[in-house]
């Protein structure tokens, strides 16, 4: 591999989680630095670098005419560049007075809030299930279908290919095919979406919170903003939280010493919780990850089933008594 096939790689290598947010979780921010990670998927646990997570292959790269693949990465790389200094210093000084530094934390909870492969699977399944059921009903009726098929014909829609309505409901009908959406086509989402929530999350108060030393720290994972009701008896039922709803909560990890909350009843400030405040804040970002989590090490703390503060080196072996967050 030449040294241009090897930069050519590494720049299509996309971070849905920066890496220079990740490197908060670990021992210390140098290159190197590694990270405690626990996978659900594949159960088990191991050190890497940032680098190695929470990342996918053209995760940014868009098809348009006229543009720059990678435009949308580049994009993205800038503002990292700019939330990297702005996360040393809020972990060194506990405070997001500094305007700038606000509404670049506030964009970091969007973006990560926003774009996920949990959200772009959400959105897929989302666009199969519609397609899947006008299909159903195209093929529900022979006269229908034909009538759909010869004004798409003569519109220039479809060509005539000799197949015939039972041929074709027969393959409706068995799912042999599959829906997809474009990367191109999630990343435009993704960027409309993400307007929106950053201005929301710029209607709340926000609380930074410490977490006290000898605690573990905060833990980090793949999917490390979460959007809950106040009232646990909304949770799970028909009306979801959203980002503009009064009587919810956002909550995101920043670092292993700070995570941040925002409500919309005006307080803000900063507080210090102990360790079963933070092995409570750990058991939600647990909860709602997609597979990862990623720690300093295996000595965070969090919450089983059954009510019991444990450390992280039991976390694979608790997952199954781990309750669900809610869908």
């Amino acid at each position: 591999m030449t040294a241009d096939t090897a930069m050519g790689a590494q720049a299509r290598k996309h971070h849905y989680i920066p890496q220079c947010y990740l490197k908060g979780f670990a021992r210390n921010r140098s290159k190197n630095s590694q990270l405690y990670v626990v996978d659900a998927k594949t159960k088990r646990a191991f050190l890497t670098t940032p680098q190695n997570v929470a990342a996918e292959r053209d995760f940014n790269r868009i098809d348009v005419e006229g543009e720059d693949p990678n435009v949308v990465e580049s994009g993205y790389a800038t503002f990292e560049s700019k939330l990297a200094p702005a996360l040393v210093r809020l972990d060194a000084q506990g405070t997001l007075q500094d305007e700038q530094d606000r509404a670049l934390v506030l964009e970091l909870i969007a973006l990560m809030a926003v774009r996920n492969p949990l959200r772009r699977e959400a959105s897929r399944r989302f666009h199969e299930d519609v397609t899947r059921r006008m299909m159903d009903l195209v093929v529900a009726d022979k006269r229908r279908f034909e009538s759909q098929v010869r004004r798409a014909t003569e519109a220039g829609f479809v060509k005539q290919n000799g197949v015939s309505y039972e041929e074709f409901r027969d393959f409706v009908r068995e799912g042999r095919y599959a829906i997809e959406v474009s990367t191109t086509g999630h990343v435009q989402t993704e960027l409309q979406s993400l307007t929106t929530v950053y201005d929301l999350l710029h209607r709340r108060s926000w609380v930074l919170i410490k977490a006290a030393p000898d605690t573990g720290g905060f833990v980090a994972s793949d999917h490390p903003v979460t959007l809950c009701w106040d009232d646990p008896k909304m949770e799970g039922g028909i009306y979801p939280p959203g980002f503009g709803l009064s009587g919810t909560t956002v909550i995101c990890p920043l670092t292993k010493h700070w995570a941040i909350q925002g409500r919309l009843d005006g307080r803000a400030g900063s507080i210090e919780i102990p360790a079963h405040g933070v092995a409570a804040l750990n058991t939600r970002t647990i909860g709602y990850a997609g597979r990862q989590i990623y720690a300093e090490s295996d000595r965070f703390r969090f919450i089983d089933g059954d009510g019991m503060l444990r450390h992280g080196s039991e976390l694979l072996s608790a997952m199954g008594t781990l309750a669900a967050p809610p869908t």
